[in-house]
């Protein structure tokens, strides 16, 4: 496993991707992006947003972010994946397969609405493929 190794990670590049991603979902997931939709499709009333513990939504939120990021910047190191495009397409890939691909699985099994597996997983590959292309270019 030569690639489970931080040896040529850029830690400024994580924290600015993780920054950049981060904002992304959070436009994306506001009354401006996706978020009466999604929520309609998922059946959250404002009464559910109000009563839910928003510290363990956004910590989740955070520290998965935060991993997938880690490891996209892990895998490039390890790939010589240096450039923009290359993150742009290792990013996607990664969002699709394993961050969609979660979402389609648990939603499929779970009987949730394919709209918000739709959302849901389109807001993962953007938001990773965009991580790769700050990655990329530092």
């Amino acid at each position: 496993m030569d690639w489970l190794t931080f040896e040529g990670v850029n830690w400024l590049a994580v924290a600015i991707a993780f920054i950049v991603s981060f904002a992304f979902g959070w436009w994306y997931y506001s009354p401006a992006g996706v978020w009466k939709v999604w929520k309609r499709a998922a059946g959250v009333t404002d009464d559910d947003v109000g009563a839910g513990n928003m510290g363990v939504a956004f910590g989740g939120t955070i520290a998965a972010n935060l991993l997938g990021v880690i490891v996209l910047a892990m895998l490039m190191a390890a790939l010589d994946a240096d450039a923009w495009l290359d993150g742009l397409v290792l990013g996607a890939i990664l969002g699709f397969v394993y961050r969609a691909g979660a979402h389609a699985l648990h939603n499929g099994f779970a009987m949730r609405s394919p709209q918000v597996t739709l959302l849901d997983g389109l807001h993962d590959l953007v938001a990773l493929a965009l991580a790769g292309v700050i990655l990329g270019l530092f």
